[in-house]
């Protein structure tokens, strides 16, 4: 939406951040999970990846999001939601950093995003990253990452709790509408797997990303990511993580 540029800038600018760093920042409107290489062949020092997500974390302020909210709102974003996050890893600098954000707090579309785009992207196992547009010419080959814990002297006081590593994955299917005249949504289903949904026939609803290790996920160190809740301190909810590229 080009008009929310200008909302952008203006934001920006009542940061308080100096002008040393307003002036770096880039506005653009381009599809973000296939957003160009820069054709300096420099690559950015951070990256904001605020989302397009369920809002389930703004039911407070906005009437309209819980009546018309299902679980399939957040699995159908998670596939854009990871293909956006992972572009801005292939467009961050060595030393850099991505925020991803969302205001939900639907492990679909934060935590599960994360460990999705992280996996086999570590520095510390000498896991590589998928080789995947090389012809950026970046050396994302050997790419490495890592989730960053919440800067100690950011905001103290702020509460905030951990990110999960275990969850579960829900479905509604529209094939089977119940025997209430007044549901809309179909019978909600809890899948244990990919290959679960799959056998139920949701198998084009789902992708195996969905679905926690949890093995995987505690050395991935997702307990690093916030989760803001609104009963915390009276905001919205809320999510966070910090992704420092390492090489």
């Amino acid at each position: 939406h080009t008009p929310r540029l200008s909302t952008l800038r203006d934001a920006v600018h009542r940061s308080g951040l100096p002008p040393t760093l307003t002036s770096r920042i880039t506005y653009t409107n381009h599809d973000a999970s296939a957003f160009p290489f820069p054709k300096s062949r420099k690559l950015f020092d951070a990256i904001i990846c605020d989302v397009p997500c369920g809002g389930d974390g703004t039911i407070r302020k906005d009437k309209h999001i819980l009546p018309m909210w299902s679980p399939n709102t957040s699995n159908a974003l998670h596939g854009l939601q990871l293909r956006i996050l992972r572009r801005a890893m292939r467009l961050v600098r060595v030393g850099g950093c991505v925020c991803y954000s969302t205001c939900s707090l639907n492990p679909i579309e934060d935590e599960a995003v994360v460990s999705a785009a992280l996996v086999g992207r570590l520095g510390g196992g000498g896991a590589r990253v998928d080789n995947d547009d090389e012809e950026d010419g970046d050396g994302g080959g050997s790419a490495a990452y890592e989730l960053l814990d919440w800067p100690k002297d950011t905001l103290p006081g702020f509460v905030r709790r951990p990110g999960v590593t275990d969850w579960k994955v829900a479905f509604y299917d529209q094939n089977d509408m119940g025997e209430d005249e007044d549901e809309d949504f179909g019978s909600l289903s809890f899948l244990e797997s990919y290959e679960a949904a799959e056998e139920a026939g949701m198998g084009e609803d789902a992708e195996a990303s969905f679905w926690p290790d949890s093995t995987v996920n505690e050395g991935l160190r997702l307990d690093r990511c916030v989760r803001l809740f609104p009963q915390d301190q009276d905001t919205g909810g809320f999510f966070i993580a910090l992704i420092k590229r390492n090489r």
